[in-house]
């Protein structure tokens, strides 16, 4: 095989490699969701309320209404999607707090289910399950 093949077969790989990541990292751009968030026992014993929260995907990227305001900016997510469901994971760091977000979920026709994570800076440990309804 000659050079001039090895590399056109090797820009066609990167090339289709790229188009294929493009197209999974965006599955779900254009989901909006409102969900209601509350806190497990621990975190409920810990003071912690529930409260409501708009999760958005847009432009290969995640966003949490809610999070937001507390720092922690869009940032790509993950996952697979089959038809009429979808399962997204996504990290979330602090700009300024160190703090860490973690998403699991689901969505399956117009609910969005799922469980987040926070680990606080300042050490407390927060978990919440969603509950909600896609837009």
């Amino acid at each position: 095989m000659s050079t001039n093949q090895t590399c056109r077969r090797a820009i066609i790989t990167v090339v289709a490699f790229a188009i294929a990541t493009a197209c999974c990292a965006a599955f779900l751009d254009g989901t909006h969701g409102k969900v209601k968030m509350t806190p497990d026992k621990a975190t409920a014993d810990k003071g912690a309320k529930g409260f409501d929260d708009t999760l958005s995907f847009a432009h290969g990227k995640f966003s949490s209404s809610a999070f937001l305001v507390k720092g922690f900016r869009s940032v790509e997510y993950h996952g697979e999607s089959e038809e009429n469901e979808a399962e997204f994971e996504v990290e979330q760091i602090g700009k300024d707090t160190n703090s860490l977000v973690n998403w699991q979920g689901e969505i399956r026709g117009k609910r969005i289910v799922g469980r987040l994570t926070w680990k606080k800076a300042d050490g407390p440990y927060l978990s919440y399950d969603f509950d909600g309804t896609k837009q």
